[in-house]
């Protein structure tokens, strides 16, 4: 189980990463718009947008990827530390999929299809409860 936690926060955090790297160093760059942030920055107040969208991807690539990394590595290696790291790198799944989810309701960016409960939304939180229960189980027992 160890394994499958480690390595699946992994790859999720490797894919968000890369993403928001590209969002740190091309922030207003059409691409990012329509591949990263979603929406437009017409649909609202476009300095709110990129300052929203921003603050997440340089947040996301200094913070929460080294914190998911070192903690799934500590976890591969057995270490108590790793799964106290996991732990706290699995609040972020959590708590960013509520505010990108009233974020999408109320400006309507995204469209609640089943790809966007399932990948976009679905999938963040989904993990992050897993991680923590699990990290937390194995630091308690």
């Amino acid at each position: 189980m160890t394994w499958i936690v480690a390595v699946g926060g992994l790859v999720l955090i490797a894919l968000l990463g890369a993403l928001q790297a590209v969002a740190v160093v091309r922030p207003r760059d059409q691409w990012t718009i329509d591949n990263v942030y979603g929406g437009q920055p017409s649909d609202t107040d476009p300095a709110a947008y990129f300052a929203f969208n921003r603050g997440f991807a340089i947040a996301d690539v200094f913070v929460w990827v080294p914190l998911q990394v070192a903690g799934s590595v500590g976890m591969l290696a057995g270490e108590r530390w790793g799964f106290l790291l996991a732990l706290m790198a699995s609040v972020p799944f959590c708590y960013t999929a509520i505010q990108f989810f009233v974020w999408d309701r109320d400006l309507g960016f995204r469209k609640p299809t089943a790809a966007y409960w399932i990948v976009v939304w679905g999938m963040w939180p989904a993990f992050g409860v897993l991680e923590a229960v699990y990290c937390l189980v194995r630091l308690t027992a």
